[in-house]
């Protein structure tokens, strides 16, 4: 017998059909389209090359220091003690991990993963999460047009997609301070505190937190007029609470405080020559590389209006943050990961707030709890031609700025215009095995059965960009530098600029300094570079090759100063094929050049005749 349903059953039905139809619905469906979309970009970028992208050599840093991490922690070991850079900052009695959170979290793909693949996929969750949150936040406070601003974080910048697939802490540094925005936006000072300390046990930009919560202090004081002390309370405890319960306590603070003093500075004045990050970008460079985030920070500026003598809390927190962020880029081109979505969320802010109909006079608590309710236009369920014109304006931008992210990632090849696209940039990356046949020489056995390089011996590395991935292959060994040469200068000045007069070829006989002064008995050099340095060594009689190949060259230091190998004379006899060529650029001198190549080759299929 059929049993009709219960007429307490039937709304639920209709209720949940309503709901589907509503703008809360639609909305939701945009925010999960939204991270879908972005993880298929940040997906297909990172995984156009086989290395950890991108740029330079530090995701293969982390990633190996977080498997050694789980090696002793798996074994119930304490922290493994960092032997690779003895004569840095970074010395095994100086060490501070700054990254030791962002580590912890890159072991559970580990688990799953090798240790190249851990790192892209990690990156690729960082990174997702990252901007995703940045979208989040437009649909936690209800701006409109959520599929168009996210074509505007999109398209915010090239710049800030290269940086975000980079194997490193920066899209947790955008996590933590989305969350602490959301926190200071709702009010929720209590947990700026916990978000704060793990802040600090991620990323040594920490203090980026702490200005938000002191700017949203002067904001709330200002339309207010009261001090609003909780949000600079609880993150001035987090940090302090995160630095001094540290397991690097107190190394961690040592190493702030190095980074501090030899990073925050005016200009492009800096004692050591550092990663090209570190240098600012000039103002062509911000309007050329970062045109929608420059376009979304000027309609910031202008749709940015105070009413009454108040301020828009949110309009104005990012008005202040955003040009903080700014001016930074002045300093250092690191910024370009974080000035760009920050840029579209102050325009996004600032024409939400000026758009959004003049509150009644009431209490700043009051209108704070009924400002959805403000926000919400009720529907007539009938469209006005300004409606459709505002519509379709929105619809055609969010068209434009699609049809320029594409045109940014795939890039430019026709009608003479020939624009490198963000994902041919990083699949132009330094190949994933570069260095891997060196290491496995330098780890590897003579015929006797011998090591040919004995463990724990220090590898005089000619260049500290190079230590990251020769950590990654190669624990068994110390290097002179790496991860930052103010390591290097700020631990010994001295020995860091008689490094530079050596890597520079100033020194005739540089193998006995690099053996006294560096405690090393072999040279790793690349294979394009240091060429005038290798030639004084081996001319010097104290070094000879070791080993080499087409991407690095091994030196060994000889214990006694031996006679060079002789240069190779110029008049030893022709072969044929040398001859051959000779011959035919002599006839042909007089018609032209000839193409040596197509002579080579025309000698070569003669060869292969029978």
């Amino acid at each position: 017998m059929n049993q009709e349903p219960n007429d307490d059953q039937r709304p639920a039905k209709a209720n949940w059909r309503q709901y589907l139809e509503t703008e809360e619905a639609t909305r939701f469906v945009y925010l999960i389209f939204g991270f879908i979309a972005i993880a298929m970009v940040l997906s297909y970028l990172q995984f156009r090359t086989q290395a950890i992208c991108c740029g330079d050599w530090d995701g293969y840093y982390h990633i190996r220091w977080a498997s050694l991490l789980w090696e002793n922690l798996s074994a119930g070991k304490w922290l493994p003690r960092f032997e690779w850079l003895p004569l840095t900052v970074l010395s095994p009695e100086r060490y501070a991990d700054h990254h030791f959170l962002f580590h912890l979290l890159q072991i559970p793909f580990l688990w799953f993963f090798e240790p190249v693949m851990a790192a892209k996929v990690a990156a690729v969750v960082f990174a997702t999460l990252a901007v995703f949150s940045v979208y989040w936040l437009l649909y936690r406070y209800n701006i409109d047009y959520l599929l168009v601003w996210l074509a505007a974080i999109f398209a915010c910048a090239n710049m800030f997609y290269y940086r975000m697939n980079m194997a490193k802490a920066p899209p947790l540094t955008i996590i933590f301070t989305i969350a602490g925005i959301y926190f200071l936006f709702e009010r929720r000072y209590k947990w700026l505190f916990p978000l704060m300390f793990a802040f600090v046990w991620t990323y040594s930009l920490f203090p980026l937190l702490w200005f938000a919560a002191i700017i949203w202090a002067i904001i709330i004081g200002w339309n207010e007029r009261k001090l609003e002390w909780q949000p600079v309370a609880y993150t001035t405890a987090g940090m302090i609470a995160g630095n001094l319960i540290n397991p690097y306590f107190p190394n961690n603070l040592y190493l702030f405080v190095e980074h501090a003093l030899t990073k925050i500075k005016v200009g492009s004045d800096f004692a050591v020559a550092v990663g090209g990050e570190w240098y600012p970008y000039t103002g062509a460079e911000l309007l050329t590389h970062f045109p929608v985030a420059m376009l979304a920070m000027l309609l910031g500026y202008i749709f940015f209006m105070p009413r009454n003598g108040k301020l828009p809390e949110k309009a104005a927190f990012f008005l202040m943050f955003v040009s903080i962020l700014f001016a930074a880029q002045f300093r250092s081109k690191r910024f370009a990961e974080y000035f760009p979505p920050f840029a579209i969320l102050f325009f996004a802010f600032s024409l939400q707030a000026f758009r959004q109909p003049a509150a009644l006079d009431l209490p700043e608590e009051f209108k704070r709890d009924i400002e959805p309710f403000l926000d919400a236009e009720k529907s007539t369920g009938h469209k006005s031609y300004s409606d459709y014109l505002r519509e379709a304006s929105a619809w055609a931008i969010g068209i434009v700025l699609s049809v320029y992210f594409l045109f940014n990632i795939t890039g430019f090849h026709r009608f003479g215009i020939d624009q490198e696209g963000l994902a041919e940039t990083i699949a132009a990356n330094e190949s994933n095995d570069r260095y891997s046949r060196a290491m496995e020489w330098a780890t590897g056995k003579d015929e006797n059965g011998n090591s040919n390089i004995p463990d724990g011996e220090r590898i005089f590395n000619a260049n500290w960009d190079d230590f990251p991935k020769l950590f990654f292959y190669d624990t068994r060994h110390s290097y002179v530098y790496g991860l930052d040469p103010n390591y290097l200068y700020s631990a010994n000045p001295d020995l860091y600029r008689l490094l530079l007069d050596i890597t520079n070829a100033k020194i005739d006989d540089a193998a006995p300094l690099i053996r006294e002064r560096f405690g090393a008995n072999f040279v790793f050099v690349d294979a394009r570079e240091n060429e005038d340095m290798v030639a004084k060594l081996l001319d010097s009689g104290w070094a000879e090759i070791a080993y080499e190949d087409d991407e690095a060259r091994i030196i060994r230091l000889r214990p006694q100063k031996a006679e060079p190998v002789p240069e190779t004379l110029d008049n030893e006899p022709e072969t044929p094929e040398e001859k051959q060529i000779l011959d035919e650029m002599e006839r042909k001198e007089i018609n032209g050049p000839v193409n040596v190549n197509n002579a080579v080759k025309e000698d070569n299929e003669a060869n292969d005749e029978p």
